[in-house]
């Protein structure tokens, strides 16, 4: 690819928009140091032209928020290691790290839920391949960021605190703008690729090139629709970084739409302008997430919130 394509320039724009706020939160480091690295991740990304490279720029961006990391690609019923950042060198090559996910117990509640999970870096939680390839002290936690796409977790980012105080929820944005970046990229490498099948086969009776507009049309729908997932997990994320008095005081006296009603109606007109105006056929991801912030609970939303966008 030799331009960025509508789609990674309009997750990019997102991207600047969401870190904003960690540039107003930052409290290890200036705010103007913060966002000019910021704004140097999000050219990196900007210039990603494969799934290889978001995972070597998520792996390095890491490293921002937390300490030594690894990422891990999920296998079936297996972890195989990627790459890894910061760790001693030494042993076999991290790349030919293999572990079964029944004695990674930790990874493996993180890939089923589909969320991010705090463990201990013990054998007991992580297996003994991972401890003895990504060596810490004794007793230290580890940071588990899943990264799904079209709801099927593919990947694991592996993080260890450092001297700093680890910031999950900038891992977790970092984590979910690569897994989009992936699926767009990975979308249009296989329409390039299936858009040229017409030319090499025929099929009597069958329109090919009718097909091919037909599938080309579904991948940009499910690139629209990852889009549409990133969005509405980054904007409860900076619900829950920017207003957690406000978040508390809505469970507590549970109408959490009316504690926090300017920002949940703007990320609903958002929404709807820039996704299910677009598409119908796309689900109120914003609304599920909105339900996770209320920990499964609508009711815990108020009997004012107007429910689901769909």
């Amino acid at each position: 690819m030799s331009h960025t394509s509508p789609e990674l320039s309009e997750l990019i724009r997102q991207i600047e928009g969401r870190f904003s706020t960690e540039v107003e939160e930052a409290g290890f480091k200036s705010r103007r140091a913060l966002g000019e690295e910021l704004n140097q991740m999000t050219r990196r990304l900007r210039h990603c032209r494969s799934t290889e490279e978001v995972a070597t720029w998520l792996l390095d961006s890491s490293g921002s928020f937390g300490g030594p990391a690894a990422l891990f690609e999920v296998m079936g019923s297996r972890l195989k290691g990627v790459r890894s950042r910061g760790f001693p060198v030494g042993g076999e090559p991290f790349d030919e790290v293999e572990t079964p996910l029944d004695e990674a117990p930790a990874l493996a509640h993180s890939i089923q839920e589909r969320e991010p999970v705090v463990a201990i870096g013990a054998a007991a939680e992580v297996s003994m391949r991972i401890v003895n390839a990504l060596p810490q002290a004794p007793g230290e936690k580890v940071y588990l960021f899943p990264m799904a796409i079209q709801e099927k977790v593919v990947a694991i980012l592996y993080v260890t605190p450092d001297e700093r105080q680890t910031d999950s929820a900038a891992l977790e944005l970092l984590t979910g703008a690569a897994a989009c970046a992936a699926q767009i990229l990975a979308s249009e490498e296989s329409s390039a690729v299936r858009t040229a099948a017409p030319e090499l086969v025929a099929i009597q009776g069958v329109d090919m090139r009718a097909h091919a507009h037909g599938l080309a049309a579904d991948l940009r729908r499910q690139a629209l629709e990852a889009r549409a997932r990133w969005f509405a997990r980054t904007e409860v994320a900076r619900m829950r970084l920017t207003n957690r008095k406000a978040l508390e005081k809505g469970r507590m006296q549970r109408d959490i739409y009316s504690a926090l009603r300017p920002e949940i109606e703007a990320a609903r007109r958002t929404y709807r302008q820039d996704y299910l105006a677009v598409s119908p056929v796309i689900a109120d991801y914003l609304h599920r997430e909105l339900i996770s912030l209320a920990y499964d609970d609508a009711n815990l939303l108020g009997p004012e919130y107007p429910g689901s966008l769909d």
